[in-house]
């Protein structure tokens, strides 16, 4: 599909699986793509929801520019112009990791086209840069030749869960250039954006879900104090619908059938 930002075409890759209850749309995260929702289109608890993902530019089967740099705006604004071509509206966001912060963007802008936001371990403070913040700290020869490679290397580690490991498979298509493009306004956003306060401000319900393994995140505490629910996702790390797919494939069938509050 291809859709406009700032006068110019973006071609997005993209699966539609149709369902008659309810849409539920997936904002993949950085290096990522739209192969992290792949799988719940296999899980029976989905079966009738329409589940929908896209690849962000230089991610997946998505090209890129260079010469025409996107940033996080960008990637909101694409989420707009893409949801608008497909006519959806009354749908459960769903954003992981880049992808919490880039469907944030979103939900304030749009909040009346959403039933809900869950906000899959999504980028909420200074901590949450894993690897944005190694990689927004140096020119994009440094990146590319010396950090890239370190950022891969760290994921092949035998001690690694499998879904970072699932992950090394899906970073390896995504464009350098974007990685690089992106990552310093995930960095900016999530140090000075005030990022939690407007996630819980958001007059939708919010879900924010996590591994079991980074039950240390610091603001956990905060949000279950909060308006927000908080679930955790057993034997799971960072990259969840890859470590306990069947979980996560439950909670989210269970939020989009109205299940959960």
């Amino acid at each position: 599909m291809n859709v406009a930002l700032r006068g110019r075409d973006i071609r997005l890759s993209y699966f539609d699986r149709p369902g008659d209850q309810g849409a539920i749309f997936y904002v993949h995260g950085l290096g990522c793509s739209k192969a992290d929702f792949l799988e719940m289109t296999e899980d029976p608890c989905l079966h009738s929801c329409r589940l929908i993902a896209y690849d962000h530019p230089g991610c997946g089967d998505s090209p890129y520019d260079p010469a025409h740099p996107l940033n996080i705006d960008d990637l909101a604004e694409l989420v707009h112009s893409f949801t608008t071509a497909l006519g959806l509206s009354n749908f459960l966001l769903v954003g992981g990791s880049m992808g919490g912060l880039v469907a944030l963007l979103y939900a304030e802008r749009h909040v009346s086209k959403i039933t809900g936001f869950v906000n899959v371990e999504g980028n909420l403070a200074p901590e949450d840069c894993m690897f944005s913040r190694q990689t927004a700290a140096h020119d994009y020869s440094q990146f590319e030749n010396e950090i890239f490679p370190k950022i891969k290397g760290g994921l092949a580690a035998p001690h690694t869960t499998v879904g970072t490991k699932r992950h090394l498979q899906v970073l390896q298509r995504a464009v350098p250039h974007a990685y690089h493009d992106y990552s310093p306004q995930i960095v900016h956003y999530s140090d000075h954006g005030n990022l939690l306060e407007r996630f819980v401000s958001l007059p939708v319900p919010r879900y924010f879900v996590y591994g079991s393994e980074n039950r240390h995140l610091s603001y956990i505490p905060q949000l279950r104090q909060l308006d927000c629910e908080v679930i955790e996702i057993p034997n799971a790390n960072h990259f969840l619908f890859y470590d306990n797919p069947s979980a996560f494939a439950a909670l989210l069938a269970g939020i989009a059938s109205g299940n959960r509050k």
